[in-house]
């Protein structure tokens, strides 16, 4: 059998065989590749070409021209009759097809194993994605909700502020009102006093000018004056709120982290690598 590891040409033995004639079993180099299509027997035949061309394994024994009929358990391998007796003696042998039966199994087994495995992480993975981005959805709304009871508690204040401003303000309009009014018509009284007193210009009767002069001091003195009130104000100072007692506020984002996957994962130790003959 053709081993695509010595590269080099079984007919000249000396230039590098990169095609494999597949009738032959044989690694050609190029030129010893065209005298071979050219012989009328050979022209037919058929090559692979290529630095990593991987001729097909023969069922035969090529050293001794032999069909294999053993496995060599100890070797892994499949072995002919002379082989067993020359280079595996001693070794525990079994029936080739009946090797490659069990190996089959075995492969069988480990390639369902493995798919099963495999959907199954797949599976986990589809319904974690599904599952985070539910959390997410969840999440993203009970911040909303948060934030809209949250401005619901300061729309309240302000409205109580508000409220509260306006029925202090009602207040004092209304005492102040009431004040403005009483000075208006002590100031109506006062000016009705002021036109007798220019009436009083023309009299010249001293006694009869007199007689007036006291009834308009008298009536000015009845005129009584209302204390003006302190004068109301207001003003708001602002709270200054730092970021840190905002966030004090809101609750907090929890994530659970996901296990990232090793870019180059060591492989397991005892791990065996079968190579099996398909008959």
């Amino acid at each position: 059998m053709a081993q695509a590891a010595s590269k080099t040409c079984e007919i000249c033995v000396s230039s590098p065989g990169h095609n494999y004639c597949e009738q032959c079993d044989q690694l050609f180099c190029d030129g010893c590749k065209i005298s071979h299509l050219r012989t009328k027997m050979t022209k037919n035949h058929t090559f692979l070409s290529g630095p990593n061309i991987n001729p097909e394994v023969k069922l035969y024994c090529k050293e001794h021209d032999e069909n294999f009929i053993y496995y060599c358990l100890e070797c892994s391998t499949p072995v002919c009759k002379m082989c067993a007796i020359k280079k595996h003696k001693s070794h525990d042998f079994a029936e080739i097809k009946e090797s490659t039966e069990g190996i089959k199994a075995e492969v069988k087994m480990l390639i369902d194993m493995k798919m099963r495995n495999l959907q199954s992480k797949i599976k986990n993975i589809d319904q974690g994605s599904t599952k985070y981005q539910l959390d997410v959805q969840k999440v993203i709304q009970a911040i909303k909700e948060e934030g809209r009871h949250l401005k619901e508690m300061i729309d309240t204040k302000i409205e109580g502020l508000i409220h509260t401003l306006k029925e202090k303000d009602t207040g004092n309009v209304q005492t102040l009102q009431f004040v403005g009014n009483e000075l208006k018509t002590a100031l109506d009284k006062a000016k009705e006093q002021q036109k007798f007193y220019q009436g009083t210009q023309g009299i010249k009767d001293t006694t009869k000018l007199l007689q007036k002069l006291k009834q308009i001091k008298s009536q000015i003195d009845q005129i009584q004056e209302i204390q003006i009130p302190i004068m109301p104000s207001v003003k708001y100072d602002r709270q200054k709120v730092a970021e840190g007692e905002i966030e004090k506020l809101f609750g907090e984002l929890t994530f659970g982290e996901t296990v990232k996957k090793e870019e180059n994962p060591k492989p397991q130790k005892n791990a065996r690598f079968v190579f099996i003959i398909d008959i």
